[in-house]
């Protein structure tokens, strides 16, 4: 139990200098809003379909992705600038501390995502409120997943220069390009690849994206074969976060630097 109370209260502290960046933050999501707001309905009577409902759950989905893109940014400053260091002198195990950024993280995804989230609920049908709520937790995980590769690029940047932004950089391209965030399955069918295709369908932020249109902006009921497809493409990528992280502690512990 006293692990456990650690663990809360070095995640509380981290998830805590979110909040510092504040006017950061505010930048960041009235530039999101103003996407979903602005292209969404512009590029709404431009398109066949309601661009709009299509457009504003990618949104939120690049939010939860900044979110916990961050929590890279603070690993990565932590171990720079001997916070980490401090930590590792406290009576906390390394999976302790590991498991405490994750927390942390996937909590500033999720209140990054969910304001941008509660901007497009004015424009949704009332049915539509409690299904986006029930989609909250599966969408925790994938923060948790996506924070677990933002850990693992800010161990790789602290070994090798830095070069953290760069790294994640490639990951948003990469991640965002070959999903259906931005344009439907099919559009991807006719210019690419079909194994590129079968990536972005198994894409988490696809399937998330996915989920949220259907549950969410159009009301259906929830298939929980989707919601298990969620968690299953977010969790491997928890680990391989949770993983690097770990080593890096390890290293820093065992040579004294990483």
């Amino acid at each position: 139990m006293t692990e456990l109370l650690r663990i809360l209260q070095i995640a509380r502290t981290d998830f805590s200098y979110f909040f510092r960046t504040k006017w950061l933050m505010a930048v960041l999501l009235s530039l999101n809003i103003s996407d979903m707001l602005v292209i969404g309905l512009v590029y709404n009577g431009l398109m066949s379909f309601d661009y709009f409902q299509f457009f504003a759950p990618a949104v939120v989905v690049m939010g939860l992705f900044m979110g916990s893109m961050d929590t890279g940014r603070r690993i990565w400053l932590a171990l720079r600038e001997g916070v980490t260091q401090y930590y590792l002198s406290l009576p906390i195990s390394n999976k302790g501390l590991v498991a405490a950024y994750l927390i942390a993280g996937s909590l500033s995804a999720m209140v990054y995502s969910s304001s941008l989230l509660l901007v497009a609920l004015i424009v949704l049908p009332a049915h539509a409120v409690w299904n986006a709520l029930i989609l909250l937790p599966f969408l925790f995980i994938l923060a948790m997943g996506l924070a677990g590769i933002a850990a693992a690029l800010a161990a790789l940047a602290s070994t090798h220069g830095e070069f953290f932004f760069a790294y994640q950089q490639i990951v948003q391209v990469f991640l965002l390009t070959f999903s259906t965030v931005y344009y439907p399955q099919q559009v991807l069918a006719q210019y690419l690849p079909s194994f590129l295709v079968n990536v972005a369908s198994v894409n988490p932020l696809s399937v998330a994206a996915e989920a949220l249109r259907e549950f969410a902006f159009k009301g259906n009921p929830i298939q929980p074969n989707i919601m298990i497809t969620l968690i299953l493409t977010s969790i491997p990528f928890a680990m391989l976060g949770a993983l690097a992280y770990y080593r890096a502690l390890h290293n820093l512990q065992v040579k004294g630097k990483l």
